[in-house]
């Protein structure tokens, strides 16, 4: 009976031995080893290092208790109350569920009953509503703002520049997104003297397919219908027309309609029924097909049947 007694109690020390080894955090160095001076677990544990540097106590198993190391120390009453200080962080400290805030050297971060809280930093404050629901934050200079709901709308200005997005699906899908104050210059092409230029973009899924596009950009307006790829050239319909200097148009309703116009020179025709060229002073118009066609030039007009002239100066 006394064989079988102790195996199960020197089976339970050793539990309780690692138990109470388990709580204790990491010493800084093995001089400042703890050594218990109190040890009735899971009611009072309590030890310190040989030159006090270090101490730990706890109560009720772990529940309650306190431990110090170096510059670093945890306090506990869980599940209400926990505090924490350890560098770089000055304080951490939870009521839960009611209050959280953590203090750093150049920040503060605080939160309320997990429905507001913010983060306030030299440079910047960000606030949150039920987050990451409703969140907005501000540069403490002035020059840079942002506000958002979750997956409803999102609004940032950047100096000059505002972009605006309204109802995306975690950049999956877009409704409609506006960026406005651009640099004036576009990618390829000069300012022309203005000031800012602006994008608008609406119903993009996956870049695969754009519903609606419109750049003023640098000397160039662009409206797209059906953009595929995010690719200008793969649009349905296009209308790219040219400002200042260099009133070019390029547009066309695929496969029925397309204009080509520059200075002095250009064409143009509708499906199968029409089409026009023109430039260095002369003209050409056709309808069917080229089966009849008109032809001006300095020297007089001249009419065409099946490509055969009836009519020349």
């Amino acid at each position: 009976m006394a064989a079988t007694f102790r195996p199960r109690r020197q089976l339970a020390l050793a539990a309780l031995l690692l138990l109470a080894g388990c709580t204790s955090p990491l010493l800084d160095q093995p001089s400042k080893e703890r050594r218990h001076s109190v040890f009735v677990p899971p009611l009072l544990t309590v030890s310190s290092s040989p030159d006090g540097t270090s101490h730990q106590w706890s109560a009720l198993i772990w529940l309650v208790g306190q431990d110090v190391e170096s510059q670093r120390s945890h306090s506990r009453a869980l599940p209400i109350w926990w505090h924490d200080s350890e560098p770089p962080y000055l304080e951490t400290t939870l009521l839960f569920p009611l209050w959280f805030e953590r203090k750093a050297q150049d920040s503060t971060t605080r939160f309320y009953s997990l429905l507001y809280g913010y983060v306030d930093t030299p440079e910047l404050y960000t606030g949150y509503v039920l987050p990451p629901l409703l969140w907005w934050e501000h540069s403490k200079d002035g020059t840079y703002r942002q506000s958002g709901v979750f997956l409803l709308w999102n609004d940032e200005r950047q100096g000059e520049q505002y972009e605006f997005t309204l109802l995306t699906l975690l950049g999956l899908a877009t409704g409609l997104h506006v960026q406005l104050g651009l640099p004036p210059e576009g990618e390829t092409v000069p300012a022309l003297g203005r000031t800012s230029s602006r994008r608008i973009e609406a119903l993009d899924i996956l870049g695969i397919v754009t519903a609606f596009g419109y750049d003023d950009v640098g000397d160039r307006r662009d409206i797209r219908l059906l953009t595929l790829f995010s690719s200008e050239k793969l649009s349905l319909f296009r209308s790219w027309r040219g400002r200042g200097d260099d009133p070019f148009v390029r547009e066309w309703l695929f496969p029925v309609y397309m204009n080509v116009q520059d200075p002095g020179d250009g064409w143009a025709y509708v499906g199968p029924l029409w089409g026009e060229w023109h430039g260095d002073g002369e003209r050409t118009d056709w309808w069917l097909l080229g089966l009849l066609s008109r032809h001006e030039a300095p020297e007089g007009n001249t009419w065409r049947v099946l490509g055969l002239p009836i009519v020349s100066p």
